[in-house]
């Protein structure tokens, strides 16, 4: 369950960033948290557990999600421009009409056979197990 203090700070990406910086040891816990319409863009995001929340139309442009958990996620209509999404687990996630998103950042991740992808992306190799 999301730490609504978590969720709250993000709200100022400048104050999150500099919050996570001095707090890095911590895993922020941003699960099953509402981040609808939310602009995020620059956020760090390494390594936060995102698992089931909603970023529908989130602006993710320039976000740094490595290693995020964003398994069973909503990013439908989010943006991805420049995104780092490295070994981010999108496992299940929907993400069906992300916008950007491209095949290349998608070969950086993880997921499954559940993951939604948007019209003209694939699942990677790795994901098959092939």
């Amino acid at each position: 369950m999301a730490n609504q203090e978590q969720l709250e700070l993000l709200k100022d990406v400048d104050a999150w960033n500099n919050w996570k910086e001095s707090n890095s040891r911590l895993t922020p816990d941003l699960s099953g948290g509402d981040l609808s319409n939310a602009d995020l863009r620059m956020a760090d995001l390494v390594g936060v557990d995102l698992s089931g929340a909603t970023l529908l139309m989130a602006n993710l442009n320039g976000a740094d999600l490595r290693g995020a958990n964003l398994s069973g996620a909503n990013l439908v209509g989010a943006r991805l421009v420049g995104a780092d999404i490295e070994d981010a687990d999108l496992s299940s996630a929907d993400l069906r009409t992300a916008e950007d998103l491209t095949q290349e950042q998608l070969n950086e991740t993880r997921g499954n056979e559940s993951t939604v992808l948007p019209e003209g992306l694939k699942p990677p190799a790795s994901w098959l197990g092939t």
